[in-house]
């Protein structure tokens, strides 16, 4: 039995370390894809558009496979979560690894311990990584595209105080930003070029990137100037000021409660650390806690305690800006 589990363990580590891999190459091969674009369109002048207008929309490559899943509403959702996070995978091949790594999580915690706490637990804890890992990945994008929202802004204001089209500030935004503010700017100006009108093609670049309060203000300016008119240009530079500024304040605030949001961390991981060490060091030591009527409501009580005092923490170092 202990040779299964250490091939196993050995088959597990060497899985992680292909999947770091592919993720290294993958993440290699869309920077190298980024530099020649950009090359090709300086030897040509032409402005191809990054990134693909249209997802296949599919919860499963297997057809029977995402017609049952479409009747889950979770699994829809998580379909709209890997289109925010913009990573091109299907909800089946998620599920997929989610189990892989419970099986994985399960199979370490029984080979170090035997306990069925610590399997319980690294195996919960090894589903829902792919889960919180694509959530990370969804707010880092967001976030980077706020980033590069000034200076896409100030790129079509000069677009347009040369007297080029609204549509074709999108293109050169699409054709000259880096990823991955240029991949929405040019679906929407793919968008466009299909027919969609303006005000719906940026409306939809919101839903794509829900959590970007920028972009939805960029939106707004947009439709608003083109119901009421004004000087766009002016509007844009506006807008690039004002999330400089704000963003500029956001850093002052986030140095100012890191030593908050640190002390937080700690104290929320510190019952979680002790749990995973007790239950690998001495798995019988927790056993009273998962076995007796006492124990679960001492587990009761402690995750209620826990789950108040995290959200507390959080209230209290959480900066709205």
């Amino acid at each position: 039995m202990r040779e299964v589990i250490i091939v196993l363990v050995v088959l597990m580590v060497v899985g992680i370390v292909e999947a770091l891999l592919q993720l290294s190459r993958y993440l290699e091969d869309r920077k190298l894809e980024t530099m020649r674009r950009r090359l090709r369109n300086l030897g040509t002048g032409a402005q191809p558009i990054a990134g693909s207008l249209l997802r296949q929309g599919k919860l499963s490559s297997i057809a029977a496979l995402d017609a049952i899943l479409r009747a889950f509403p979770l699994a829809v959702r998580l379909e709209t979560l890997l289109v925010e996070a913009d990573i091109a995978s299907t909800v089946a091949q998620l599920f997929g690894i989610s189990m892989v790594l419970a099986l994985a999580g399960g199979t370490l915690a029984t080979a170090l311990s035997g306990g069925m706490p610590a399997v319980v637990a690294l195996a919960v804890i090894g589903f829902f990584i792919p889960y919180l890992v694509i959530i990370v990945i969804r707010d880092r994008r967001s976030a980077k595209i706020s980033e590069q929202l000034p200076d896409a802004l100030d790129m079509m204001a000069r677009a347009l105080r040369t007297g080029h089209a609204v549509s074709n500030s999108f293109q050169f935004v699409a054709a000259e930003m880096p990823e991955p503010i240029n991949l929405e700017f040019g679906r929407a100006y793919e968008e466009q070029r299909l027919g969609r009108t303006l005000d719906k093609a940026v409306l939809e670049m919101t839903r794509r990137v829900p959590k970007n309060q920028d972009l939805k203000i960029l939106a707004v300016s947009l439709v608003v100037q083109k119901e009421t008119g004004g000087n766009l240009t002016e509007i844009l530079e506006n807008i690039a000021e004002t999330i400089r500024s704000r963003y500029r304040f956001f850093g002052k605030l986030r140095s100012l409660t890191a030593e908050g949001r640190m002390s937080g961390l700690v104290l929320a991981s510190l019952p979680l650390l002790m749990i995973a060490f007790l239950g690998l060091s001495n798995p019988t030591y927790l056993r009273p806690l998962f076995h007796e009527p006492l124990g679960w409501a001492l587990l009761a009580y402690a995750g209620l305690s826990w789950g108040i005092g995290l959200l507390w923490m959080f209230s209290m170092t959480r900066v709205e800006f």
